[in-house]
């Protein structure tokens, strides 16, 4: 009763305030000091920012109350690291309803790191590494021209917070099994999970993606669109495709193309439809061997670990820090750029590759991520657009049924015990997000934008598949891989 009562008290204080923001940086270092903010540190799999900040913003953030300057509106403000946000990310909000001991009003703070990707949804937390790097959101933080606050869209900043703050985390997100991502080919050290209480709760889709000047000269050479065609096609009906074996041979660096070896872009790119497709450089957007989207992409790909060894060597920096290999250009043979995040992946890919004439680039991201997406109204373009694989669109439709099979588990983790492993209502809230955000009914409610990357899996349902209400199937998957058995094959299994 108490804890309600101060959660009351914290509401108050903020109405009090008179502000017309949400819980701003300069309100949530108010009720820091009051002792009424909780905090949640959460990192890893930057593929799944959208998934937390999209439940968040749907069934955790309340509106504010009666007597504060925007009462009635939803409670919930957006931190950014930077103008993209690719490093990191936080949602400060008042609690729709009671978490526990934290009553309807108590004001939260979660940050989520998507520097470093999966791999620091779990080594930090087997170490209970103290040294990890958090977003702090205090009086440093800034207002950038045309922000929004509080927030209407979780893909519009309110406030830039450059700074971090060590600290442990509290629980981590990776796309693929811890286990898989202690592997060595994934940066791991092949430290023991035991610790970690992971559990799956969404089936993560990923795309292969291309710049639009690929995309264009793809559509040519199908026959998706007239030769003379300046602009690509957006119809799903002209949706381009590139073969399985063709992208792994991308990502394992046996087609570098070259006028001498002529394996490269010329493959896929005829010469009607661009003369010089046989010496384009085939420039490769990856992410760092720690990211789960890697993790996901080296298992898919290149069977590795899956194969027993290093059968397909993935191409490019092995560091889980990123760094490029080769100059990133228009003509030439091979280039890979490996990045920290799934945000600095896309600027790689639709941005730089994209601004350089007449060059070509290809990147696994996570199809989560929408390149053209509506943002309070707006819609934007990421350079950048995902092709289908072996002429299989990837879309959650063929993920259900099982014919698109680039996708994998993603799990929610937190230590058992020791200086890291939360307890009470922190606890039960971990546990609220772990046990709904995959749910169909709630990826349903989500923004269009990320519906596409996100499928319930087979185990959240009980009974036939079948007999599920149609709103439930058109989220839920029937098919999947052996649940934490990234190395499985996908079968159907209801």
């Amino acid at each position: 009763m108490m804890k309600f009562r101060s959660s009351l008290i914290a509401v108050a204080a903020l109405a009090a305030l008179g502000s017309a923001h949400a819980l701003t940086p300069a309100e949530v270092v108010a009720a820091r000091n009051d002792g009424t903010l909780k905090e949640i540190k959460i990192t890893g799999a930057s593929a799944l920012r959208f998934a937390l900040g999209g439940f968040i913003q749907a069934d955790l953030a309340g509106v504010y109350p009666d007597g504060h300057p925007k009462a009635g509106q939803k409670s919930l403000d957006v931190f950014w690291n930077d103008a993209t946000g690719a490093n990191h990310r936080a949602y400060s909000f008042l609690l729709k309803t009671a978490v526990g001991g934290w009553g309807v009003g108590t004001p939260v703070l979660i940050t989520k790191r998507d520097a470093g990707g999966s791999g620091q949804g779990v080594g930090p937390l087997i170490t209970a590494d103290a040294t990890q790097t958090h977003m702090k959101v205090d009086a440093t933080c800034t207002t950038p021209a045309g922000s929004v606050s509080p927030a209407t869209d979780i893909q519009k900043v309110g406030f830039l917070c450059s700074g971090t703050v060590a600290g442990l985390a509290d629980a981590g997100l990776s796309d693929v099994e811890p286990s898989l991502l202690e592997n060595t080919i994934n940066g791991g050290l092949g430290r023991s999970v035991a610790n970690l209480e992971a559990v799956g709760f969404v089936q993560n889709i990923f795309g292969v993606a291309v710049n639009k000047n690929l995309y264009l000269a793809l559509q040519k050479t199908q026959g998706l669109v007239d030769p003379t065609a300046t602009a690509i096609d957006e119809s799903a009906a002209k949706q381009p495709s590139l073969p399985i074996p063709f992208v792994r041979g991308v990502l394992t660096g046996q087609l570098q193309g070259s006028t001498t070896a002529k394996k490269g872009w010329n493959l896929v790119v005829d010469a009607a439809a661009d003369a010089n497709a046989v010496n384009k450089k085939v420039n490769v957007c990856r992410r760092a061997a720690s990211s789960g989207t890697q993790a996901a992409a080296n298992a898919f790909f290149s069977q590795n670990p899956c194969g027993g060894g290093d059968k397909y060597p993935v191409a490019g920096p092995t560091a889980t820090t990123g760094g490029t290999t080769g100059v990133l250009g228009a003509l030439g043979s091979a280039a890979y750029k490996a990045d920290t995040s799934t945000g600095l992946v896309e600027t790689c890919l639709g941005t730089t590759v994209q601004n350089i004439a007449g060059a070509y680039g290809l990147a696994v991201i996570g199809r989560e991520n929408n390149p053209t997406p509506t943002v309070n109204g707006v819609v934007g373009d990421k350079g950048y657009r995902y092709v289908k694989l072996n002429n299989v669109a990837p879309e959650r439709a063929n993920v259900v049924d099982g014919s698109y099979e680039f996708v994998f588990e993603s799990t929610m983790q937190w230590a058992k015990s020791g200086a890291n492993a939360p307890t009470g209502d922190k606890l039960t809230l971990l546990q609220l997000l772990r046990n709904n955000m995959g749910k169909a009914t709630i990826l349903a409610g989500l923004d269009p934008d990320f519906q596409a990357g996100l499928a319930a899996v087979p185990t959240s349902f009980t009974g036939a598949w079948a007999d599920l209400p149609k709103a439930e199937r058109d989220f839920t998957s029937h098919s999947s891989r052996k649940s934490a058995a990234s190395c499985t094959a996908v079968t159907t299994q209801f």
